[in-house]
Order: structure tokens, then sequence, then C-alpha cells
């Protein structure tokens, strides 16, 4: 194979974990280090995606892409994430993506309770369509990038004020830890700690987001914390392709992936099937954890059967504008099971622990 060659197909590659463009994919290869083709991120850098990935990816919402992001381009000590249009809500309302981005992102403090939001996110700049945020006291670097017509500015004032006159003091612009967000790290230090061991995990995730679009077959993804644990919840119709073994194996791929294994795996795929089937759901249940340190987990659960929600997930992602192949694979229009609503998106999850 020419280099030529060699380069288009790792290019090729590196946009089904990201999904950028085909060209800067290219560009982002030429002169790099092919063994690590997705860079990784440490430090405040994957604390800071880490906290993206959380508060972005928590569900209850339903967007053209999983968890809301079309694609994501992730430098070295920097990372661009490209927001879909439009969310929805169980209502059916269609909400900006951009203005929903900062509800759950922007700090503000309940005094003598809880900052709410990312604690030490800051707001570095705007140009166009493109949000800078970092954190303070660290160099991290995350552009938001909005559609056409964002008004970040806009949306930013609004928040500040509004929260103000709420009595929720608003933080993003301060220059360093306020006295409210050093109390709200203080309060709780050991799951402080506990999602900083997980920070590489929503790094390593955001930057390759594009799998759960590309080697997934959920037509319905979120996610949560719960102690040292990372949990991603990914719904499914029966048979829809590719199966979890895909994506687990892209995401465990040595060269592209990041370092995770399987420590413990449980799979009802192949169980025997019932008259009952499609009165429940099935779970296969995956837990990784780093391939050398003792760090946080990441937990996956596919669940899979007839339609998860009733109906009509299908026609809620098509007004979202969700790529039509996609639908297609994820929730084909002419089998029976592929109905699905878009009501009150409940698990059996135990009781949340917030991202902080």
């Amino acid at each position: 194979m020419t280099s030529g060659g060699r380069l288009t197909r790792l290019a090729r590659t590196r946009q089904m974990y990201t999904g950028e463009p085909f060209q800067l994919s290219r560009h982002a290869l030429c002169g790099g280090d092919n063994r690590r083709p997705i860079p990784e991120a440490a430090g405040p850098q994957a604390r800071l995606e880490a906290e993206v990935l959380a508060k972005l990816g928590g569900g209850g919402q339903w967007w053209s892409h999983p968890l809301g992001i079309a694609r994501v381009r992730p430098g070295f000590g920097s990372a661009l994430v490209e927001l879909d249009g439009h969310t929805t809500f169980s209502s059916g309302t269609l909400y900006p993506r951009s203005a929903h981005a900062l509800d759950k992102l922007l700090p503000c403090a309940e005094p003598g309770v809880q900052v709410t939001g990312v604690v030490g996110l800051r707001v570095a700049g705007v140009a166009g369509t493109d949000l800078h945020l970092t954190l303070s006291g660290g160099f991290s670097h995350v552009v938001l990038r909005g559609i056409p017509g964002t008004r970040w500015e806009e949306l930013l004032d609004e928040r500040w004020h509004r929260y103000r006159e709420a009595g929720f003091p608003p933080l993003w612009r301060s220059g360093s830890h306020t006295e409210y967000e050093k109390a709200d790290i203080s309060s709780h230090p050991e799951s402080w700690r506990a999602e900083r061991d997980l920070d590489w995990i929503g790094s390593a995730l955001l930057r390759r987001i594009a799998l759960f679009h590309t080697s997934g077959s959920a037509y319905s993804t979120h996610s949560w914390i719960t102690g040292d644990e990372w949990i991603f919840e990914l719904d499914t119709v029966l048979e829809a392709p590719p199966g979890h073994d895909d994506f687990l194996g892209s995401l465990l791929d040595p060269v592209w992936g990041p370092a995770l294994r399987v420590e413990r795996r449980h799979c009802s795929c192949d169980a025997p099937r019932g008259p009952d089937d499609r009165f429940y759901l099935r779970q296969c249940t995956f837990h990784l954890t780093h391939r050398d340190r003792p760090l946080g987990g990441l937990q996956l659960r596919f669940r899979h059967g007839h339609a998860v929600y009733g109906s009509d997930a299908r026609t809620t992602l098509r007004k979202l504008r969700a790529p039509v192949k996609w639908l297609d694979r994820v929730l084909p229009a002419h089998r029976p099971d592929a109905r699905a609503s878009t009501g009150d998106r409940r698990s059996a999850r135990p009781a949340e622990t917030g991202s902080h």
C-alpha cells in the first residue's frame, strides 16, 4: 500500500471515531504519531473534557446524534466539540442545543447549598459560533461550536442577569475559584476525588464520540456517574446492526481506543427467547477498567428488545434531523418493534451521584 493509501485508510478510521470531515482527519494525521492517532488528554484538560461529556450526555432529552454531539476535533491540549442544533424534551418542544449546553455547564451558586454546573468553569471568549471554555487555575481549552446563527453572547448575558436576579450568583466570569466553589469541593472531598479518577474515561470517550453513531446501534444513549463508575445505557431494538461486539471491538482497539480492558461481562444475546420477550428488555452488561492502573471504571449497558419507550422516537429523531442512514439502521421504519416513545425515559438505575 502506498503512503498516500495508508494515510487515506488511517484518516477514514479516525473519521469513524471522531466524526470529523475526511480532509480534517487526514490533515491531523500528517506528520503526527500514527501509533497514537487520537491524542490523549491529561490533568485539567482531561477534567474539562470529562465535565463537558458528563453534563451534556446526562439524558432526558433527544438529539439528532447520540449524546447531542455531532463530532469532535481532538488536539494536543484542546478539543473542539460540535453540537447538534436542537434538543427536545418529553413534551416534544424543541430547544436550542447551545442554550441547553449553557444550562448544564455554567456554574452558579446556591448560597449555603451547592454549586450547579461545572465547578471552576470559565468562559474564555466567543468567536462567531465558537464558545471557548477553560478551567480556573489550569491550562485547558474546549471549544463548543454551535450551529450557524448561534449567539453565545446573548445566551450568556441572559443567564448572567437571570441567575443574579434569582439570587444565584453566576461564577463563570471570576478570575479564580470563588469561595462558593471552594466550599463545594471541601463539602464532599471523597466524591470529588472519585470523579477525578474518571476524568480519563470521560475525556477518552469525548475524543471518540462518533463511535456511538458509527459503531453502535443505540437510538437512545445517556450516562451518569455513580461512585467510582461511569455508566452508559444504550437502548437498541432487536437485532439492529451492528451488535455490541462491534462497538466494543472499536473501543478496545489497541491503537485507536483508550487503555481499557473488559474486567467482567454478562451477555444475554444467546439466551432462549420466549413468547413473552416483547414485554421486557434484555441487557448485556460490560464492566471495563484501565489496562494498567487502578482507576475508576466504565460500565456499558446494552439494553435490547422491542421498543423501549412505546411510540414514537423515530418521528422525534426525524424532526431533529437525525442522519437518515443512521436512523434507518437503528430504528428501521418497516420493523413492527421499531416504535419508541419520547415520553418519560426512566431507567432502573440507582440514585445518581452528579458530576461536580
